[in-house]
């Protein structure tokens, strides 16, 4: 359940959970076993060595920032595709 929470691992499955990991980090309380995490709850990091707590994980956005924030990321494309 611990993860590193200065760096996204590969577990979130859209640009938008990682714009609102990034967003609610500090701000969400530490999850207890079985809470869903990223909702109400984040889990706390496996080490806080590399966690970043002055420019990230508290930016006060709304839902709505978010929406905004990731819709504006998606136009950065050029539409290379592996």
């Amino acid at each position: 359940m611990g993860r590193t929470q200065g760096a996204v691992d590969g577990c979130f499955t859209s640009l938008k959970q990682i714009v609102h990991f990034y967003n609610t980090r500090d701000v969400l309380p530490r999850c207890q076993p079985h809470d869903p995490e990223g909702k109400n709850c984040w889990p706390a990091p496996e080490s806080t060595v590399n966690v970043n707590t002055s420019k990230v994980g508290r930016l006060g956005l709304s839902d709505a920032e978010e929406d905004a924030l990731v819709l504006f990321m998606q136009t950065l494309t050029d539409g290379f595709m592996h």
